[in-house]
């Protein structure tokens, strides 16, 4: 799993990258949390379940990270890892998984920045000729 943070103004931009769509979306949940906090600090304390479906597989990766942002918004949840499966389902994408994290302790969590919003700027999911997947996108802070 892999993710690289790159400079875009005003907001944070992520480039993503997995040799399958597995690990190419658990690498956007620990990227999610790692914008707002230094992930090492993050302990994978409990599990949590979660479904989430789409009719392309980008605003899947839109629902699923905006599904953390309620999550954190809500519950102060932060993902130190997430174990998915993301699968065609019905004409559409399904994603089905569960996060391991813990909640936002401000003692040993610094926010580094807030993410507002996941945004649909310059977002594009796809896979090279050696099968590898790559996604590029952009939190509104």
């Amino acid at each position: 799993m892999a993710y690289q943070f790159f400079d875009h103004t005003g907001d944070v931009g992520v480039a993503l990258a997995g040799r399958t769509l597995d690990e190419l979306f658990a690498s956007a949940a620990q990227a999610f949390s790692d914008t707002m906090t230094p992930l090492e600090g993050v302990e994978p304390r409990r599990p949590e379940e979660l479904d989430v479906a789409a009719p392309e597989l980008d605003l899947l990766l839109v629902d699923f990270l905006s599904e953390l942002l309620y999550r954190f918004d809500t519950r102060g949840w932060l993902t130190r890892d997430a174990q998915v499966e993301v699968r065609e389902s019905d004409g559409g994408w399904a994603l089905r998984g569960t996060l391991i994290g813990e909640r936002h302790d401000s003692a040993r969590h610094p926010v580094k920045v807030l993410i507002k919003a996941v945004t649909y700027h310059g977002l594009e999911i796809k896979q090279d000729e050696r099968g590898l997947w790559s996604a590029n996108l952009v939190f509104d802070i």
